[in-house]
């Protein structure tokens, strides 16, 4: 292997076969990815600012409580209180709640297109502007 050869091979990697892969995991990783919550009724999703959520904090789209044990980062229904945190009495998982114990369960969006994207316009004009 020449000195050029070894300096290319060390700046692109092996090819392993693989540049479909690459070139699509680039593209994703392009896109932006924000940590959003989401409503579980309607999967409406808001911005992680928006976490520092009160107990009357509610979905903007559907009016369901944010501040509930559905939408904290310890629920987990194999448990009898529902909870992962020791608590002594089981909250109602839909109903909201002031417990202490509350985080907001935070998800990765990484599509971009929900919070920040641009809107398609329609998908006919969106394949004529690939071409001009």
């Amino acid at each position: 292997m020449t000195r050029d050869e070894r300096r290319e091979h060390k700046k692109t990697g092996p090819d392993l076969g693989n540049r479909e892969q690459v070139r699509r995991l680039r593209q994703a990783m392009d896109r932006s990815a924000e940590q959003v919550l989401r409503c579980q009724d309607c999967g409406h999703q808001q911005h992680a600012e928006m976490a520092m959520i009160g107990p009357t904090t509610a979905c903007d789209r559907c009016g369901t409580p944010l501040h509930s044990c559905r939408h904290c980062a310890h629920f987990d229904t194999s448990r009898a209180t529902r909870c992962r945190k020791d608590i002594r009495l089981a909250v109602g998982a839909a109903a909201a709640n002031d417990c202490e114990a509350f985080e907001p369960r935070l998800v990765l969006d990484a599509t971009g297109k929900r919070l920040g994207g641009r809107r398609s316009r329609d998908a006919r004009s969106d394949f004529d502007s690939l071409f001009r």
